[in-house]
């Protein structure tokens, strides 16, 4: 589909405006680098796997951060001049503010209305206004520099002045060429980190001595396309096993890797028909569980790396899946459920939650397997008991999604059993919030982040929790006393938090 505009004679009447285009394929290419920027994963590969973006030939068009709100607001530029321009060319002053959507109503008029009445422009019109004004900018062929949208209501800058990181005591590790989208760190080799791209590598980093300072000696590139930055090789989930020897990797192309931990690749798993969001080993590292876009679950069996079941009981695609022994495992899904499945068995299928009124973005089980949690969009997060269509607890306090949750390493079947278990939820409120699954209370509201929260991690002893945000935000809280004790600001948004085995990165 093309929209273009018919050439006009100038002044001179000797030259013509040159034909403009817009496509399809560059206003999807806007829209999913829109949704990247913003945060939203799950949206943007969902959105350029429907779209067949990563088909085109856009998708290798350099394109500056921002683009869309760039393209938007010259439009409305182009709106507000045209609005107040007087039919002999004067200017129509107006203080009333020009939004994307809401007719506009001039506060104060200098000619040009009619019977002193305010000139108003319905939202249809603003509409085709805006369409006109962005083929016109189109057709200039360049891109202007990137104006920040106002942020209505913006939270006060906080000031971390006190508890920020000092400079030496943190090491960036910059060989990616895009996004990092998630970490993690071999919980025996513990100098060993994995980190995961969008630019169709994982990486393994072998780090040096026992804190940022000494640096790292080794960066192995575990690559997933044929060159780097295929936008259909984007590694999306990885979790190293149990034992450390292997690393599994998921990626947007459906395919599941596993890596031994010197980045030579074992098995490749191939059967899942879109997008892989979630993988997680089971304890005892027998069998590797995979959650699709494609809507199904699939247990491989690590002893030779072949198909063992698939589950294919959502209607919709499975975004996070969770062992709790290893015969036993959860899945969720945008079809605002929860199953427990049974590796083996002739149903497949134990139980079924459905009480989430929204996609359910995370489950987890408490560490000796008898409670589930889940977080939804629906702004909730509730705790599951097994027999029990309802749930044990239904916590509503935060006020928008809930984007992940974590159990703390305590009580019962963890390596802290003295302390007690609590539940940890992340929502785009900009809030942490610790739960206990006995009381049902909030224990503490960990309220400093300005942006919403995309991850979260406690610290193996279960003192500490690291959360992280848009904006760069990293901060790290003492449990116990819900107290914000270091502060990190980054240059970029932060999808992932994690910790090493001896709590000293």
């Amino acid at each position: 589909k093309e929209a273009s505009q018919d050439g006009e004679e100038n002044a001179e009447g000797d030259q013509q405006t040159k034909p403009m285009s817009i496509t399809s394929d560059e206003v999807n290419f806007l829209v999913y680098r829109y949704l990247q920027e913003s945060g939203f994963v799950h949206s943007s590969f969902t959105f350029a796997y429907e779209s067949l973006l990563t088909k085109s030939s856009c998708v290798n068009t350099p394109l500056p951060p921002g683009a869309l709100i760039t393209f938007l607001q010259k439009g409305l530029q182009y709106l507000a001049i045209e609005e107040h321009l007087t039919a002999e060319g004067n200017e129509r002053r107006c203080d009333a503010d020009f939004g994307l959507l809401s007719p506009h109503t001039c506060e104060a008029l200098m000619g040009g209305g009619q019977g002193g009445l305010p000139n108003m422009v319905g939202v249809d019109q603003q509409a085709t206004m805006m369409q006109d004004a962005m083929e016109v900018e189109e057709g200039e062929g360049e891109l202007m520099p990137v104006v920040p949208a106002p942020i209505i209501n913006q939270p006060p800058p906080v000031n971390d002045e006190a508890t920020e990181v000092p400079l030496g005591s943190f090491l960036t590790l910059s060989r990616h060429t895009s996004e990092v989208f998630m970490c993690s760190w071999n919980p025996v080799r513990t100098n060993l980190l994995a980190t995961g791209s969008g630019d169709a590598t994982a990486r393994i980093w072998t780090m040096d001595g026992e804190t940022a300072a000494h640096g790292f000696s080794k960066s192995v590139t575990l690559k997933h396309g044929e060159y780097l930055g295929d936008k259909n090789k984007d590694v999306t989930t990885l979790e190293w096993s149990p034992d450390g020897r292997y690393l599994a990797t998921g990626s947007y192309d459906g395919v599941a890797r596993v890596w031994d931990h010197d980045g030579k690749i074992v098995y490749t798993l191939n059967k899942h028909k879109g997008p892989i969001f979630s993988l997680k080993w089971s304890k005892s590292g027998a069998f590797l569980l995979s959650g699709s876009y494609d809507k199904s679950t699939i247990v491989w069996e690590m002893a030779g790396g072949t198909l063992k079941q698939q589950f294919n009981f959502h209607t919709a695609p499975a975004l996070d899946v969770d062992w709790c022994r290893d015969e036993v495992f959860a899945s969720c899904s945008t079809d605002k459920s929860v199953v427990v499945c049974k590796v083996g068995g002739i149903e497949g299928t134990i139980e079924r939650f459905e009480g989430h009124t929204d996609e359910v973005n995370a489950v987890k089980w408490s560490p000796d397997g008898t409670l589930l949690a889940s977080c939804s969009d629906d702004g909730t997060a509730k705790v599951w008991s097994s027999g029990s269509a309802q749930p044990l607890h239904n916590f509503t306090d935060h006020t928008k999604e809930i984007y992940t949750i974590k159990w703390s390493p305590t009580g019962p079947g963890s390596a802290n059993p003295q302390k007690p278990l609590l539940l940890a939820t992340a929502s785009f409120d900009n809030d942490v919030r610790l739960w206990s699954p006995i009381t049902g209370g909030c224990v503490h509201v960990l309220s400093r982040h300005t942006q919403p929260v995309y991850s979260i991690a406690f610290s193996p002893s279960a003192t500490y929790l690291a959360s992280g945000s848009l904006a760069g935000k990293l901060y790290v809280w003492n449990v116990e006393e819900g107290k914000q004790i270091k502060a990190y600001t980054g240059k970029g948004d932060i999808f992932e938090v994690a910790w090493n085995k001896e709590e000293n990165r």
